[in-house]
């Protein structure tokens, strides 16, 4: 079984890796499969392998089948729908995703529905509940995130959410709500409970009970995720498989004990059936609390195969149990194969059972216990370096507390407390102030952990033949012991913790613009150094480019200390993450033209006439002059990296006073091989004489999707192609990389070469 199921998730990963989705007519080829291997048994591995091909294609056609028509995108629209989640309120925006059933434009033409919407509603008091119906005035767009590598895949983590649209209420007096919608039971319980614990409970404790409880981290706050983050226990603030697995343990055992007491009732009903039922059933109830969302559906398949299992009456080996959990789920969610906590999920799993079979089996049960977590700790850092490329140094020490403490006292006294909240709020109260004093003690270990030095150890991204070789390797390490050459399962570790990045040479560098939406984010890499030019903006308290792109791209890279870090001027746009590079990496030195805007009293001011080389590499500040009065945008740092393999220009903000004081201080040292567009392509930059003086090879311009401000202007993008400039625009290609090496430069597109058929 283990073979065949290997096969249909191949053919799973297979369909989702292709760029555009092959037609639907390689279906009818199924049941050509199916008949030859009644005949021929080895054409069963492949039948398997197409099948999962042909399911996911199945899924993914009624998937994609909705989406938002593209007349009304960015136009505005009059909707009507249910609102189906809870609403996240932060800031001075709500957030919800609503089930639209009605979309009409301005002139009244009706529109199909794309199905699920996520609607932002800016600066309201109003916050719609869920489970009611209502109507909007809104803008629309496709999903559209930003690309980058190591980086969040937004459009991804849509299209498994299943998720058609975004866009924004607008203000009008047509948005109101209609009537409250039966066919959301469910959902609407969780927002009752969700205000009733909001009423009643204070920060930090509502963010974890909301988290452990409901499934909602909306309300965990950004400290908080520090801590959770350095210490590996992030896991653990969502309801997904070890929660759901140790309430139904939890209620398995605590049944089938009181069940046996009672001789009638074993008669007629054996224990393990009604203990299993009653587990089953408490598991759901817990998954139906979070929503239903994806982990906890995952995790409610493989309990409910487990528990059918303990009482089958044909016994089945654990591989297989394994197997037909893997394949149930991906029957329910293909999609599923794609995400991280898929992967960790079963391989943990197997870890597990493999650990308990080799390593732990003649242990006493708290022996085995600390055993069993130190040792899964350990093997699935492989996963954790190639999901997160890091490893939290402290996990071991953090998940033996907090793992009993969450899972044993916190969840169940959580749940408690809730079934408490309406008959009997007093009594819940005091199960709350309860679990308030746990996890205040516990919280402060956590913190401590999380404060030590190198609580995180950040590596570069490995492939996948080396992630395959190190799992490979922990297998080895973790054989039972008398067994000889254990160790060589370092070797194969060996891949992973020292990847064979490719390295610069002397005079040689690479460029690589971000994809940050509207804003500026580059990294200049030589031999030996690194340079941040601009860091992209900060969109609230809980985000930023520097967090959201910056540092993932920069682990993914490997980098662990930044040469300079350069804020052109100080538009959020330009300076919005940089706080957040300053927190956690060590930087030699700080320029921007307004230095006194940055967290760090070394920051200098910069000016033209600073020149300094690297590995063989030149850097110039060609603007602004000492004695310029120049401010804002036209104040902007503009920098010139060059070697013999080519030179860009980087610019800012710079509109058209500032590049006509280029040109009268330093039109010599304009010209480039390519230009990072002034301005993001306003109109208020790129004047004809500008660009000629720098006659790029080729321009590129940040810019975001569908932006409010137009950029970059089509009159703008003319002037450049009139002029013989090939463009490149980062809604577009997403993070566009060049390394200037011998015998010229080449330009790579991450979106281009990563798209996958859901991608924008």
């Amino acid at each position: 079984m283990l073979a065949g199921t290997l096969a249909f998730v191949a053919g799973i990963y297979c369909l989702l890796q292709f760029s555009f989705l092959p037609s639907f007519w390689v279906i009818f080829f199924l049941p050509v499969l199916f008949f030859l291997s009644m005949t021929y048994s080895g054409i069963r591995i492949i039948l398997l392998f197409y099948l999962g091909f042909c399911w996911a294609l199945f899924r993914v056609g009624s998937e994609i089948g909705h989406s938002l028509d593209l007349d009304i995108e960015s136009r505005d629209v009059l909707l009507t729908g249910s609102v189906i989640s809870l609403p996240e309120i932060n800031d001075d925006q709500v957030r919800f995703l609503i089930d639209v059933n009605e979309i009409t434009d301005g002139q009244r033409r009706h529109y199909a529905s794309p199905g699920i919407v996520r609607l932002s509603w800016y600066r309201t008091d109003i916050t719609p509940a869920t489970g009611e119906i209502w109507q909007f005035r809104a803008k629309l767009k496709r999903p559209h995130g930003f690309m980058n590598p190591g980086g969040f895949d937004y459009e991804t983590w849509m299209f498994r959410q299943g998720i058609k649209a975004t866009g924004y209420v607008k203000s009008d007096t047509f948005n109101q709500r209609l009537e409250v919608s039966k066919a959301y039971f469910i959902q609407r319980l969780r927002y009752n409970l969700s205000q009733k614990l909001k009423q009643s409970l204070d920060k930090p404790l509502l963010g974890l009970v909301l988290a452990l409880s409901l499934g909602e981290r909306s309300q965990l706050d950004s400290n908080q995720w520090r801590i959770l983050t350095r210490t590996g226990t992030n896991h653990l603030i969502a309801i997904s498989g070890l929660h759901l697995g140790l309430i139904a343990g939890f209620i398995y055992f605590l049944v089938q004990f009181v069940w046996r007491q009672f001789y009638f009732a074993t008669q007629r009903i054996p224990a393990p059936i009604i203990a299993s039922i009653v587990a089953f059933v408490g598991a759901f109830f817990y998954a139906a609390l979070a929503g239903f969302a994806l982990p906890a559906q995952r995790a409610l398949i493989m309990i409910a195969v487990f528990l059918v299992s303990l009482f089958s009456a044909r016994q089945l080996l654990i591989v297989n149990v394994v197997c037909i959990a893997m394949i149930l789920v991906l029957i329910l969610d293909p999609f599923a194969i794609i995400a991280a906590d898929f992967w960790l999920s079963f391989m943990a799993v197997i870890f597990i059972l493999y650990i308990t079979r080799f390593r732990i089996s003649k242990h006493n049960r708290l022996s085995r216990c600390i055993r069993l977590q130190c040792f899964l700790s350990i093997a699935l850092i492989p996963m954790l370096i190639f999901w997160f490329k890091q490893i939290p140094l402290y996990s071991i020490l953090a998940n033996l507390v907090a793992i009993p403490v969450i899972g044993f006292l916190i969840v169940p006294l959580s749940l408690l407390a809730m079934i408490l909240l309406f008959p009997f709020p007093t009594l819940s109260q005091t199960v709350y102030r309860l679990i308030d004093a746990i996890s205040g003690i516990h919280w402060s270990y956590l913190e401590f952990l999380s404060q030590q030095h190198n609580a995180i150890i950040p590596i570069a991204a490995p492939n996948l033949l080396s992630l395959s070789l190190a799992i490979t390797g922990i297998f080895i390490l973790l054989m039972p012991r008398g067994m000889p050459g254990r160790w060589i399962g370092l070797l194969w570790l060996l891949p992973l913790l020292f990847p064979n990045a490719p390295r610069l040479n002397a005079g040689e560098f690479e460029f690589n613009q971000l994809d940050v939406g509207q804003g500026m984010a580059v990294l200049i890499q030589t031999k030996q150094h690194t340079l941040i030019y601009d860091t992209g903006a900060r969109y609230s308290e809980r985000f930023n480019i520097g967090d959201a792109v910056l540092i993932p791209y920069l682990k993914e890279k490997g980098i662990k200390q930044i040469s300079m870090l350069m804020i052109s001027h100080g538009d959020n746009d330009h300076i919005g993450g940089a706080k957040a590079i300053i927190d956690n990496f060590k930087i030699d030195r700080v320029l921007s033209s307004v230095p006194a805007q940055l967290p760090m009293e070394s920051a200098e001011k910069c000016h033209a006439g600073q020149h300094w080389t690297w590995d063989g590499v030149e850097f110039e500040i060609l603007h602004p002059h000492m004695e310029s009065t120049f401010s804002g945008n036209n104040a902007s740092c503009v920098l010139k990296v060059s070697s013999t393999q080519g030179s860009v220009l980087l610019t800012g903000d710079i509109e058209r006073e500032a590049e006509e004081s280029l040109l009268k201080n330093a039109s010599e040292r304009l010209k480039a091989d390519i230009l990072l567009v002034p301005h993001h392509g306003s109109r208020t930059s790129s004047t004809p004489d500008f660009i000629t003086a720098v006659a790029p090879k080729v321009a590129f311009i940040s810019a975001g999707y569908r932006n409010r401000f137009g950029f970059p202007k089509q009159d703008i993008m003319s002037r450049y192609e009139t002029h013989g400039v090939g463009m490149r625009v980062s809604n577009k290609t997403g993070e566009l990389s060049v390394i200037f090496r011998k015998g010229g430069f080449e330009i790579d597109e991450f979106r281009s070469k990563n798209r996958r058929f859901w991608h924008h």
